[in-house]
């Protein structure tokens, strides 16, 4: 756990990555925090969200980054305590996903965001963003390259990457969307927490307007995406059929010399052309012309 105590302008900020549960039992009892809040900490797993307790505000974020091995987006939780002159980050960590430095953003926040503890949140808040915007930024370029696969008939479907990108799509919508639309709904709620810091207010509502402009941007994405794989979904049905009628014509043209030879396998006195010395040539011209006239009406119907 890290704690910074009084920072300028009067302000106590306690960091904590995965912290045991008595640790955080304590905190609430210290600094009287609300049991409900403490207990989603204690649990993790939590969709995004934010909550009022009194004056006390309570925000649950998703931190996304790209892994560097797989370039896959990856999750850790967030959760923010805050009200006038405290402020408090509990983080539960994930593989690929670095510890939030909330020490190192507060001492680089412009003039404006110090001194307070809403100023620090929103830096906070504003770090968590920008994670966003840059996994949206990978999604973009993905989905440009995907595009181009899909709707250029002389590149392969790449469908395991298409499927990839769908996944990370999801990952993305969940983090954004809600917790977007808690801002925008909270967006005079906090106005009227911050204004005691008239300097702070452009902030936040810069702010909720980012978080909306990700969350639009997410559903245009996913909206994109959902046509690619359509078209990709298609594109593989076509083929299918067109593979299917190949086959189907293929064993066709080769049907008729089977039937013929299996009719005249079976050594019926009587059938036609058999007393005949030369009776076999017409019986082999009689195939050539059926498999040319089944070749050609195939053909002509783009079955092959």
């Amino acid at each position: 756990m890290q704690t910074t105590d009084e920072l300028a302008g009067g302000f106590t900020w306690v960091g904590a990555v995965d912290p045991p549960t008595e640790q955080l039992e304590a905190l609430r009892d210290d600094l009287g925090l609300h049991a409900l809040a403490v207990e989603d900490a204690v649990n993790g797993r939590r969709q995004p969200k934010l909550q009022w307790f009194g004056e006390h505000l309570f925000i649950v974020l998703w931190r996304l980054r790209l892994t560097d091995e797989h370039r896959s987006v990856a999750i850790s939780e967030l959760y923010l305590f805050a009200r006038d002159g405290l402020l408090i980050t509990v983080e539960r960590s994930r593989p690929g996903v670095p510890p939030l430095d909330v020490a190192r953003l507060l001492d680089a926040a412009p003039p404006p965001l110090r001194g307070n503890a809403l100023g620090a949140l929103h830096s906070v808040v504003s770090a968590v963003i920008e994670g966003y915007v840059a996994v949206g930024a990978y999604v973009e370029d993905e989905l440009e390259q995907l595009e181009d696969q899909v709707f250029d008939e002389t590149q392969e479907d790449d469908a395991a990457r298409l499927y990839s990108l769908r996944r990370d799509v999801g990952k993305v919508g969940r983090a954004v969307a809600t917790i977007a639309s808690s801002f925008e709904n909270n967006r005079d709620k906090l106005q009227d927490f911050a204004e005691q810091y008239p300097t702070l207010i452009p902030y936040v509502l810069d702010l909720i307007d980012d978080l909306v402009s990700v969350a639009r941007l997410t559903a245009d994405q996913e909206a994109a995406l959902d046509g690619v794989i359509t078209t990709h979904e298609n594109s593989i049905a076509s083929r299918q059929g067109s593979d299917s009628r190949t086959i189907a014509a293929i064993a066709a043209i080769l049907a008729i010399p089977a039937v013929v030879a299996g009719l005249y396998g079976m050594n019926f006195p009587d059938l036609p052309l058999t007393q005949l010395r030369l009776g076999w040539i017409v019986v082999v011209a009689v195939i050539i012309a059926l498999e040319l006239w089944a070749f050609f009406t195939l053909k002509r119907r783009r079955w092959f």
